[in-house]
């Protein structure tokens, strides 16, 4: 008699990926893809990486210089700067350290003048001059 396997082989199947991989992977092996679906589609794949590394405290900065030496991203700086306050709500500034220097000035209380001292008045006194 012929030994039957009558049990069930299993069968390796691939970890479930999430929508959002499946999509990414569709964008990167469809040739007419935009360059810009293409690096998004790298930025979303990388997505929780990057969450991690700027939440243990790293700066943007850094994470892309060592993501595009390892060439895992081959878009820009600036593209990056987007995608992350875009897909991951980093609070970037728009102007960098100028926005922030702008932002500090207008909390800073005016020092006051001295009792002698010249005070110059955007709107003319009502009271003819003598």
């Amino acid at each position: 008699m012929d030994d039957i396997d009558t049990h069930q082989r299993k069968t390796a199947k691939p970890a479930p990926t999430s929508l959002s991989q499946r999509i990414a992977a569709r964008v990167q092996q469809k040739p007419n893809a935009s360059v810009a679906a293409r690096n998004r589609s790298v930025f979303l794949a990388l997505r929780e990486e990057i969450q991690q590394a700027y939440c243990d405290g790293w700066s943007l900065l850094s994470i892309w210089k060592q993501l595009h030496e390892e060439q895992r991203i081959p878009f820009t700086y600036q593209a990056f700067r987007r995608y992350a306050r875009q897909l991951i709500g980093t609070s970037v500034p728009s102007n960098g350290p100028y926005q922030q220097n702008k932002e500090r000035r207008e909390f800073r209380p005016q020092p006051k003048a001295a009792a002698d001292a010249f005070v110059f008045k955007t709107k003319p006194a009502k009271q003819p001059l003598q």
